[in-house]
């Protein structure tokens, strides 16, 4: 008979544990990992040492906002610049080829944004007039270029600033290209931006439009407009802005700001400032999704502490006190907040819908892939009730599915080579079915450190993008998965002496439940409860096959469970061997997982674990039809929870077992885990449900409503006896039947080949 996809895959992966050439290259391997295991040590005190220093935000410098700072005049009347420091840092930082920019990476619209400004700096002051020509050559050539570029990486207020310094070079006589026909389509977005925040409303509320005041310095009222800085003295955190702004009104509080600024970067200035918030969430982010978050839940907490500090329930911006939200950080914010117990709303994200459309900021013009995304993400935590976040996971997905179908997965706030694969993945795989070690082992693909920002130009974040992190993930990637790889030899050994083959249970089948328990809690020091996972689901599966069998008849299996409620082997003495053996091999188990339960608990936790395997037995033996059986309440999910949990971290005494919240709980998860196990069934076997394909919908959406429940009951801010671990392990569990119930078997042997077997170098 032909093996499946899934089926060759994980018996490869099997054949690949004991094969003498390849027990070869798993001691080479290992030599390896101890190498990296010991550069972790350094890799992790670094990475706490960045975590902990995070003050306002590391961004490399501007040249077109330095040069915005260069352009100011001495406040005290003389006709000096008030910051020499900044017409200095534009005179050493200009390049080979006479441009200003990032050295690394190549766009023309931001070359030719930065270059202009600088150049009009320096002839505004006349110094450096070799600088001036060579700066005017590479624009002449690049200007009419232009239009080669895709829009997509346009710098943000491009349309604006760039018409209104086309101006200022006429004025100054310089020799550019301004009357090109290419120019009128940037000058018709100027148009339509202004149409969407009229000048009436630019001066009343706060807009993305403060981000960008220099280029509308000659149409705006700065006296009405200081009413809306910001606390630190600035416009919307740009200092370009902020700048403009100081050359108009001379007010110190924008003084402060540059000053604040031109010190620490002596002389220069980042796109925008501070980048608090910013920094702090996707820095955050990046570590979870690497997988090494374990090694600094501290620093996390505290990073999050910081930001829930600023949380409104109109959302958050880049930056603390930010008077203008954005839905790229409040929904990173929301996710990453709620995911970790804070009190956040989703009534933020009502401001961000208009009509039936969801933006990043109020006036924009198009939706970023991106904010999309992110707002794609945080939609997936909705808790029953939250319309507003369904509406933005339909809208999101919709908007993400047809980019995709176009080929346009392309950002304006980032240039990220890894966002198109990130993207497809999360469509592919939403984070009721994600799994951590998946997520992990995809985003250490998907990771670069030389991730390039856009702003008014572009910019790098060196604390968001670090090398240090990339390093660690794969080391502790690696060691994570030596150890998984000789946890399912240890299983695949079990089995065969156990003799759970003979019963009709395939070693595939062994490698696919470890595998499920393995991405779910991975953690070295979790083996004992992801072991128990594994071992209770084989049996949990061996059982299934036993009663279900031709030569199983009821009496067997009231036997079988009457034994166990005895706990008395000696009752199989009349059932089969295969029985005997199934018998033996649990009672072993549950005696196995009691030993330990006492080490890990400090009391005998026999009498509960035998009480849910009791319960679990009864409920398997019953004589049901089918209809009885589609219906029928499983308790596997329980047992899964409860040795997990035992043999975990937390702590669990008999009353918070008989507490109406743990009761409470666990009837969301077996209620959710029953219904997805039925899904998975009838998509391994190939069919729908009995029913037809209407009941099968149904049932997939009592599992939907079902997972949004115990999403509530996992991450509701309300106090619980339930410990957070307990809750979290339910949630676990519930992702790992919906990760069964939602991929293929090709799918599954993928990932057990990709997670279990493929080193990352």
């Amino acid at each position: 008979m032909k093996m499946s996809k899934s089926v060759e895959v994980q018996h490869c992966a099997v054949q690949f544990l004991s094969s003498t050439t390849d027990q070869i290259e798993i001691r080479e391997r290992n030599l390896q990992i101890s190498t990296e295991a010991m550069k972790m040590k350094s890799w992790i005190e670094t990475v706490k040492y960045i975590l902990q220093s995070m003050e306002d935000g590391e961004i490399t410098i501007s040249a077109y906002d330095t040069a915005w700072i260069a352009l100011v005049p001495a406040l005290n009347g003389s006709s000096e610049p008030q910051f020499p420091s900044s017409l200095q840092w534009l005179i050493n930082n200009q390049l080979q080829d006479g441009s200003w920019g990032d050295p690394l990476m190549f766009l023309i619209r931001d070359r030719i944004i930065n270059t202009l400004a600088c150049v009009l700096a320096l002839k505004t002051w006349n110094i450096h007039s070799l600088g001036v020509n060579k700066g005017l050559s590479f624009l002449q050539t690049y200007i009419p270029k232009m239009n080669d570029e895709h829009d997509a990486h346009t710098p943000v207020g491009f349309e604006i600033v760039f018409p209104a310094l086309m101006e200022d070079a006429k004025i100054m006589e310089l020799d550019l290209p301004y009357d090109a026909e290419f120019l009128q389509k940037i000058y018709d977005e100027r148009d339509l931006k202004m149409k969407r925040i009229p000048m009436k409303v630019l001066h009343e509320f706060p807009s993305t439009l403060l981000h960008s005041l220099e280029g509308l310095r000659d149409k705006v009222n700065w006296e009405e407009l200081l009413k809306l800085q910001s606390k630190n003295g600035s416009f919307l955190f740009s200092p370009a802005s902020t700048a403009c702004a100081l050359a108009q009104t001379s007010d110190t509080n924008c003084l402060r700001y540059l000053n604040e600024i031109t010190k620490k970067y002596d002389g220069g200035a980042p796109n925008v400032y501070p980048v608090d918030l910013f920094e702090r969430l996707w820095t955050v982010d990046r570590i979870e999704r690497l997988g090494i978050a374990r090694y600094f839940e501290s620093e996390i907490t505290d990073s999050l502490e910081y930001v829930y500090r600023y949380w409104t329930n109109q959302g958050i911006g880049w930056a603390r006190d930010s008077p203008v939200k954005d839905v790229d950080d409040t929904s990173m914010a929301f996710r990453l907040l709620r995911s970790h117990g804070f009190d956040v709303t989703a009534e933020a994200f009502n401001h961000f819908k208009q009509d039936d459309q969801f933006f990043c900021f109020f006036g924009q013009t198009k939706q970023t892939v991106t904010g999309m995304y992110n707002l794609y993400r945080a939609s997936q935590f909705s808790f029953p009730g939250e319309s507003i976040l369904e509406e933005a996971r339909v809208f999101t997905k919709n908007f993400l599915e047809e980019k995709r179908a176009e080929k346009q997965l392309r950002d304006k706030w980032i240039i990220a080579k890894g966002l198109k694969e990130e993207v497809e993945y999360a469509l592919k795989f939403p984070w009721y079915a994600s799994q951590p070690r998946i997520d992990t082992r995809m985003y250490i693909n998907q990771y670069r450190v030389d991730d390039v920002w856009i702003g008014k130009a572009l910019y790098r974040m060196p604390i968001v993008n670090n090398k240090t992190y990339i390093e660690l993930a794969k080391a502790d990637f690696n060691i994570c998965q030596s150890i998984h790889r000789t946890e399912l030899h240890g299983i695949i050994r079990w089995y065969r002496e156990s003799g759970l083959d003979e019963l009709g249970l395939r070693q595939d089948q062994i490698v696919k439940s470890y595998f499920l328990a393995a991405i779910a809690i991975y953690e070295p020091d979790m083996a004992s409860a992801r072991l128990a996972w594994a071992k209770s689901a084989v049996l949990m599966a061996a059982i299934r096959i036993f009663f279900s069998g031709e030569n199983c008849f009821a009496h067997h299996r009231r036997q079988f469970l009457d034994a166990f409620t005895r706990w008395d082997g000696r009752a199989m003495r009349d059932s089969p061997n295969s029985a005997k053996r199934l018998f033996s091999c649990l009672f072993r188990m549950v005696n196995l997982f009691s030993v330990d339960g006492v080490v890990a608990q400090g009391r005998d936790i026999s009498g509960d674990l035998r009480h849910r395997w009791e319960h679990w037995l009864a409920s398997e033996a019953e004589d049901l039809t089918d209809a009885q059986d589609h219906e029928k309440l499983g308790t596997e999910a329980e047992i899964v929870v409860l040795t997990a949990a035992f043999l975990g971290r937390e702590t669990i005494s008999p009353d918070l077992i008989s507490h109406p919240d743990f009761s409470s709980i666990m009837k969301v998860t077996n209620t959710v885990c029953s219904l997805l196990r039925r899904i998975a069934t009838y998509k391994e076997e190939g069919c729908d449900s009995p029913s037809g394909t209407e009941e099968d919908d149904r049932l997939k959406r009592r599992a939907e409503e079902g997972m949004g429940h115990l999403v509530r009951a996992v991450y509701r801010h309300q106090y619980s006896p339930v410990p957070s671990g307990v809750k979290r392990l339910c949630l676990v569990v519930g992702k790992s039947f919906y990760y069964a119930a939602h991929c293929n078997n090709e799918e599954v042997g993928n990932h057990v080949e990709t997670v279990l077997f493929q080193p990352v170098y």
